[in-house]
C-alpha cells in the first residue's frame, strides 16, 4: 500500500507536471481551486479525463477556502454544498478515486454549540454521499488538536464512502497528541488517505520530506502497522520540491530507487 502514491498538483500545473509525476511512479492529486472549478465545462472534464487516463488512478483535492459544512447560516451552508457537489460531480466524471475535503470546524464559534455544528455538518456530507456509488470523500484535519471532531463526524454520517485524510504536516504544527495516539483513537477500519509534507513545527510550510523535522521513519512504522488499506499523497509546495519529495519517499519508504 506504500506504493499507492499520489502527488498533489494544482489544476493549472497538471498538464506541465503530468510527465514528472508519472516518472516518479505516482498519480496526481489534482487540486481544483474554487475560481477554476466554476470554469470547468463538460468538454473540459472530457479533456482532463483524457490526460488523467494515462495514470492507473488519481485523486482530487476540493476547494477549501470559505467552505463551511456545519455553519449555522443556511445560505452560506447551501453555497458550500453546491461547491462540493460540483467538485464531486467533476471527480466522478474523471473517474477519480477519492476527493479530499476540509470540514473546517471553527472552535472559536462552535465550541459551545458543537452538537448543532455536528448535526449540520453530518447532514451536509450525507447529502453529498446520497447513493452507494462515486468517489470516496476523505475528511482532512487542519488545526485539530485531536481526532475528536473528525471521528464524531464520520460516526455521525456513518457511510462507507466517508473516510479520513490524515495530514502529518498539519498534525506536526497543530496537534496536542502524537500521531500514533491519533491513529489509535481513530481506529481506522476502512480506507485512510495520508498527506505527507514536512515542516519544523512552527508553521504549515509544505516542505519536501526531509527538509523539516518530522520523524518519517516513525511515520512509516505507524502507517504500515495499520490493519486497513491506505493511500499516500505527497504535498510539495512548489514544482521544484516535487522531485525532491518523491525521491525522499522512494528512498525512505520503498525499496525501489528514487525517481
Amino acid at each position: 500500500m506504500l506504493e499507492d502514491l499520489y502527488i498533489r498538483v494544482p489544476l493549472e500545473r497538471l498538464e506541465a507536471e503530468a510527465g514528472v509525476i508519472a516518472a516518479c511512479g505516482a498519480g496526481p492529486e489534482v487540486y481544483i481551486p474554487a475560481e477554476r472549478l466554476r470554469l470547468i465545462t463538460p468538454s473540459g472534464v472530457t479533456a482532463l479525463r483524457r490526460l488523467l487516463d494515462d495514470f492507473p488512478s488519481h485523486t482530487v483535492h476540493a476547494p477549501f477556502m470559505d467552505v463551511w459544512p456545519g455553519v449555522a447560516d443556511a445560505d452560506v451552508r447551501g453555497l458550500s454544498l453546491e461547491k462540493m457537489r460540483r467538485t464531486l460531480d467533476v471527480a466522478a466524471g474523471l473517474n477519480s478515486r477519492l476527493v479530499v475535503m476540509h470540514y473546517n470546524y471553527d472552535p472559536i464559534y462552535y465550541r459551545q454549540h458543537f452538537c448543532g455544528w455536528l448535526e449540520r455538518a453530518a447532514e451536509f456530507y450525507a447529502a453529498l454521499l446520497d447513493g452507494p456509488e462515486g468517489p470516496l470523500i476523505a475528511l482532512e484535519n487542519i488545526a485539530d488538536p485531536t481526532p475528536y471532531v473528525a471521528l464524531q463526524l464520520m460516526e455521525k454520517v456513518d457511510r462507507p464512502r466517508l473516510v479520513h485524510c490524515f495530514d502529518f504536516g498539519h498534525h506536526h504544527v497543530f496537534a496536542g497528541i502524537s500521531f500514533q495516539e491519533w491513529l489509535f483513537y481513530l481506529k481506522p477500519r476502512g480506507h485512510i488517505h495520508f498527506h505527507l509534507h514536512d515542516n519544523r513545527g512552527g508553521s504549515d510550510d509544505h516542505l519536501a520530506l526531509g527538509a523539516g523535522n518530522i520523524d518519517w521513519q516513525a511515520v512509516k512504522a505507524a502507517i504500515t502497522a495499520l490493519p486497513c488499506p491506505f493511500s499516500v499523497a505527497l504535498e510539495p509546495k512548489s514544482a521544484g520540491d516535487l522531485r525532491a519529495a518523491a525521491a525522499y519517499y522512494r528512498q525512505h519508504f520503498l525499496p525501489a530507487p528514487g525517481c
